[in-house]
C-alpha cells in the first residue's frame, strides 16, 4: 500500500506541475473543436481517421489527430477562421470552415459522415490513405495492408516490421528486448497460438491480418499478463455493404548464397481468400488460407568439457585445460503445410444491438529431417565419430467458436461487450531416430556406420490443449468524465503423453504423461477525465491465478496459489496540438508457461536437453514509461524513455553432467532493472521518398544467485530497424529495411551482434485491381544467431540460422474494390467543399 501511496503521489505532482507550466504556455485561450467520425452507410465510428485543422488564410497546417475508437476527436485552437480537413482510407474526403469565437467555451462539430469512395477517377488523386503505421501515445497501430515488405509473408515476417518489436532467428518474440509479451489474436487469447507460438505465427499469413496494434503500457482494461507489453493481431473482416473480397496467390523458395540448391527443390507456395457481404441487418464474411512450405537451415555448436578437477573460467579463457573438444554440425530440412478456414457472420438486432459468431477451423502438418553430426575429441586418444537423424512428423488440427455480444447506449462510446471463446488444439508427433557409429569422418561424410552401431528409436507424443475464456466489458462515458469496469475468467489445461523406445525397449527417463491447468480469473475498473489541456486514467485489476501440474506417471504434483493487485496510471499533456507528453505506470505479472514448467526431457538432441521447471514462480515487473510525441503534415516521431524494474526474472541455465550431456532448465534467478530510450518516427522527404523506423538504446542490469554464487551483469544494447520507401507513380513501389540488433551479455553468457536487410518491391496492374508483389527476405544471408554460454565444467559456442534467403513473388486481386461511381460528399461538393461551422 505504501508503495502505491508513493506512485499516485508522484503521478499527482507531475501533474500539477503541469497545470503550473500551462500558463506560460497558453498566453492565448484555447477553444475545444470537438466532433465524432462515422461512416454514412453503416453508421460505425471511424476509428485512426486522420482530422487536420488549418488556417484559413494561408491553408498552413495549425494542428491534427487521429479519431479514438468512438471515431471522437478534439483539436484547440485560438479564435480565428480555420479549415478542417478529415480523411480515412477508401472515404471521400470531407473539408469543414470552421470560425473560432473567443467567447465560446467549445466548438461542437456533431457528427460528421464520410461517404465510401467506391472508385476513383483517374484525374483525381487518392490523399485520404491509411498510413502503413499510426501513432498515439498509448499504442502504435500496424496497418499490414499498405506494407510493401509484408505482403506474401506470414505473421513472423510481419511483425520483424514493427517498431520495438523484435524476432530472433527461432522466431521467439520479444519488446523493446523483453520476451515477456502477451500476443493475443483479436483481443484475446487465440487457438492460433496455442501449441507452439512460433510455428503458429509461421502459419498465419499476412493476406488475413488487417492490422497489428502494439501496447508497451497497458491500462488495466488488458490483461495484466506480459511483462513487456502486449501484440495484438486483428484478423480481416469487412462491414462494407454488398460484396467485396480479395484473392492472394503466392510462390517463392529459400536458397544459400555461393551454395547448390539442394534435392529435392524446396519451394513455398500459397493462396489465401477473403470475402465479405453486408446485407441489410447481416454481415457475413469467410476466408481460407493454404501455405506450402520449405525450408532449410543449418548450425555449428562447440562445446569444451572440463573435467577430472580442471574449472573453466571466463576471466582468462583456459580453452587448452578442457579434457574433450566437441563439434555438433546441424543440417535441417522442414518442410510444412497447413490449410485454414474462418467464417462467421453479425447480426444486427438494431444499430446498438450486435450479436456475431466466429469459427476457425486450421489442420496443419510438418515433416522435418535434421541430421545432427558429432565429432568428439581428446588430447590423448583418437576422435570419435558419429551420426543422429531424424525422422520426424506432425499432425495439428485446431477448432476456435468466439461468441460477442456488444450493446451500445445511445453511442459507441458507451457500451456493454460480452465474448465467450473456446477452442482447441491437438498435436500429434512421431520420429524415427537412427544414431551411428563410424571410424573416420570420411566414414560418417560417406554414411558407412561401424558394423552393428546403429541404435534405432522411436518417439511417440501426443499433445492437446484446451481452452475457455469469458469476459465482460461496460464503459461509459458522460461529458468529460468515463468510466470502465469489467470481468474476466480463463482455463487452459493441456497434456502430454510421449513414449520413448531404443531398439523396441522403452526408455523410461524420457517417457511421461503431464497434465497442466492453469486458471485466472479477474476483475478492473477505471476512471479517466480531463482537465483543461490534461487527461488522465487511473485503475487497477485485481487477478486470482491457480497453476498445477501433474507429473501423472512420476506422482509429483505442485500447485501454486496467488492473489495481486495491478494498478496504472496514465496523464496526458498537449502542449500544443502538435506536441504531446505522456507519463505513465503500470505493474505487470508474467506467469511461467506450460513449456517452462513441464518437467520432462526433450529428446530430439540427446547430447542437449531442456527441461521445464515446475517450482517457477512469476516474473513482477513495474514499467514506467515517459513519452513525448511530435507530429507535423510530413511526419512525426515518438521519443520515450522507460525503465523496468522486475523479480523474480527468468533465465536458462545450462548443467554438464558426469555423461557430458548439457541439460538446460528455467530458474527464478534475481532482479533486472532495465533503462532504455526508444526513437520511433517517419518522415516524407519527397511526395515519392519517405523513411520511417526506430533506434532502442538501453542498458539490463541483472543480479541474482545460482547454485550459491552471485552473478552481476551490466549490459548495453542497442536495436532497431530502418526502412526506407520509394514510390514512382505508375512504375514500381521499393522497399528496403534493415534491422540490427546488438551484442548482449547475459548471466553465464553471451549474444552476438545480428544484422540483415530485406527488399520488397510492388506495382499495381489490371486497372489498379490486383497488385504484384516481390519480396527478398534476409537479401545478403547475414541473418544468424550466435553466442557463447558457460559453467564450471563447460563452454560452448552456437551459430546457426533457422531460415535461409527467401525469394517470394505474390499476385492480390481485390474483388469489387472500385466498384461504383465516386460518390460526393453530403453537400455535392467535392473535395473541396466546404461546410461553415460557427460558435
Amino acid at each position: 500500500m505504501k508503495k502505491n501511496f508513493v506512485i499516485a503521489a508522484f503521478l499527482l505532482t507531475i501533474l500539477l506541475s503541469f497545470n503550473m507550466m500551462a500558463a506560460d504556455f497558453y498566453p492565448d485561450k484555447h477553444i475545444d473543436i470537438k466532433g465524432r467520425v462515422f461512416d454514412k452507410d453503416s453508421g460505425e465510428a471511424l476509428e485512426y481517421a486522420t482530422v487536420s485543422l488549418f488556417n484559413a488564410q494561408d491553408s498552413t497546417m495549425v494542428g491534427g489527430t487521429v479519431t479514438d475508437m468512438g471515431g471522437n476527436f478534439t483539436i484547440q485552437a485560438v479564435a480565428g477562421s480555420y479549415y478542417i480537413k478529415v480523411q480515412f482510407m477508401g472515404y471521400t474526403t470531407k473539408v469543414m470552415r470552421v470560425n473560432v469565437d473567443a467567447t465560446a467555451a467549445a466548438v461542437q462539430l456533431g457528427k460528421i459522415f464520410l461517404k465510401q469512395d467506391m472508385e476513383l477517377l483517374e484525374e483525381v488523386e487518392v490523399v485520404a490513405e491509411k498510413s502503413t503505421m499510426t501513432m498515439t501515445l498509448d499504442k502504435r497501430v500496424f496497418n499490414v495492408g499498405k506494407d510493401v515488405a509484408s505482403t506474401a509473408g506470414n505473421a513472423i515476417e510481419v511483425l520483424e516490421n514493427i517498431p520495438s518489436v523484435t524476432v530472433d532467428v527461432e522466431g521467439n518474440v520479444s519488446l523493446r528486448g523483453d520476451d515477456g509479451v502477451q500476443i493475443l489474436v483479436d483481443g484475446k487469447v487465440s487457438g492460433l497460438l496455442g501449441v507452439s507460438t512460433q510455428d503458429a505465427l509461421r502459419s498465419l499469413q499476412s493476406d488475413m491480418i488487417e492490422r497489428i496494434e502494439v501496447v508497451t503500457n497497458p491500462s488495466v482494461r488488458y490483461d495484466a499478463e506480459g511483462t513487456a507489453g502486449i501484440i495484438n493481431i486483428v484478423l480481416k473482416k469487412d462491414k462494407r455493404k454488398g460484396f467485396n473480397g480479395s484473392i492472394d496467390v503466392r510462390g517463392g523458395f529459400p536458397f544459400e548464397w555461393g551454395e547448390k540448391m539442394p534435392s529435392p527443390f524446396p519451394f513455398q507456395t500459397g493462396i489465401g481468400a477473403n470475402f465479405n457481404f453486408r446485407l441489410k441487418k447481416f454481415n457475413f464474411f469467410l476466408s481460407y488460407n493454404f501455405n506450402y512450405r520449405d525450408d532449410i537451415s543449418d548450425g555449428y555448436t562447440k562445446t569444451e568439457y572440463f573435467n577430472g578437477g580442471k574449472i573453466y573460467d571466463p576471466d582468462i579463457q583456459n580453452h587448452a585445460d578442457a579434457t574433450q573438444v566437441s563439434e555438433q554440425i546441424t543440417e535441417r530440412n522442414r518442410h510444412s503445410q497447413g490449410h485454414t478456414l474462418r467464417g462467421g457472420l453479425d447480426y444486427y438486432f438494431t444499430d446498438n444491438d450486435i450479436i456475431s459468431f466466429a469459427a476457425m477451423l486450421r489442420r496443419a502438418d510438418g515433416h522435418n529431417t535434421p541430421v545432427v553430426s558429432y565429432i568428439d575429441m581428446f588430447p590423448n586418444s583418437a576422435s570419435q565419430f558419429s551420426k543422429r537423424a531424424e525422422d520426424w512428423h506432425n499432425k495439428r488440427p485446431m477448432m476456435e467458436y468466439t461468441l460477442d455480444y456488444d450493446k451500445y447506449f445511445n453511442t459507441k462510446d458507451n457500451y456493454l461487450k460480452a465474448s465467450f471463446r473456446y477452442f482447441k488444439n491437438s498435436e500429434e508427433e512421431w520420429s524415427d531416430i537412427t544414431d551411428s557409429q563410424y571410424l573416420t569422418r570420411e566414414d560418417m561424410e560417406n554414411d558407412l556406420p561401424i558394423p552393428d552401431s546403429t541404435i534405432f528409436q522411436h518417439t511417440d507424443t501426443k499433445e492437446t490443449h484446451e481452452n475457455f475464456q469469458g469476459t465482460v466489458d461496460f464503459a461509459y462515458h458522460l461529458g468529460q468524465h468515463a468510466i470502465e469496469a469489467g470481468a474476466k475468467y480463463e482455463n487452459k489445461f493441456p497434456s502430454n503423453v510421449a513414449t520413448v523406445t531404443e531398439n523396441g525397449t522403452p526408455l523410461e527417463p524420457y517417457c511421461h504423461d503431464f497434465r497442466f491447468n492453469k486458471q485466472v480469473a479477474a476483475l478492473y475498473g477505471s476512471y479517466g477525465t480531463e482537465v483543461g489541456f490534461f487527461s488522465f486514467l487511473v485503475g487497477a485489476r485485481y487477478e486470482y491465478s491457480y497453476i498445477s501440474s501433474n507429473y501423472v506417471d512420476k506422482n509429483q504434483k505442485y500447485e501454486q496459489r496467488y492473489h495481486n493487485i495491478f494498478p496504472s496510471g496514465h496523464v496526458n499533456f498537449k502542449v500544443t496540438e502538435k506536441d504531446q507528453l505522456q507519463l505513465s505506470y503500470t505493474r505487470r505479472i508474467r506467469r511461467p508457461g506450460y513449456w517452462q514448467m513441464a518437467p520432462y526431457s526433450s529428446f530430439n538432441d540427446d547430447r542437449n536437453i531442456r527441461m521445464g521447471n515446475p517450482a517457477l514462480k512469476p516474473v513482477y515487473t513495474d514499467s514506467y514509461e515517459f513519452s513525448y510525441l511530435k507530429f507535423w503534415e510530413g511526419g512525426n516521431f515518438n521519443l520515450t524513455g522507460y525503465y523496468r524494474h522486475s523479480t523474480d526474472v527468468i533465465r536458462h541455465f545450462t548443467e554438464v553432467d558426469s555423461l557430458n550431456v548439457s541439460v538446460s532448465m528455467p530458474q527464478n534467478f534475481g532482479i533486472s532493472d532495465d533503462y532504455g530510450l526508444e526513437l520511433t518516427g517517419q518522415v516524407n522527404v519527397f511526395k515519392w521518398w519517405s523513411i520511417n523506423g526506430n533506434i532502442n538504446l538501453f542498458k539490463s542490469c541483472t543480479v541474482g544467485d545460482y547454485k550459491e554464487k552471485h552473478y552481476t551483469t551490466d549490459s548495453y544494447n542497442l536495436m532497431g530497424r530502418l526502412v526506407f520507401k520509394f514510390d514512382f507513380k505508375k512504375i514500381c513501389n521499393f522497399q528496403f529495411t534493415g534491422h540490427f540488433m546488438g551484442p548482449r551479455d547475459e548471466p553465464l553468457g553471451f549474444r552476438e551482434a545480428n544484422y540483415w536487410i530485406d527488399f520488397a518491391a510492388s506495382r499495381d496492374i489490371l486497372k489498379d485491381k490486383a497488385t504484384l508483389s516481390l519480396n527478398v527476405r534476409d537479401l545478403f544471408g547475414t541473418r544468424s544467431h550466435g553466442g557463447e554460454s558457460w559453467g564450471d565444467n563447460f563452454w560452448q559456442y552456437s551459430k546457426g540460422s533457422w531460415s535461409k534467403t527467401t525469394v517470394t513473388l505474390n499476385f492480390n486481386y481485390r474483388i469489387n474494390d472500385n466498384g461504383q461511381k465516386k460518390q460526393r460528399n453530403d453537400n455535392g461538393g467535392g473535395d473541396d467543399a466546404y461546410e461553415e461551422v460557427e460558435m
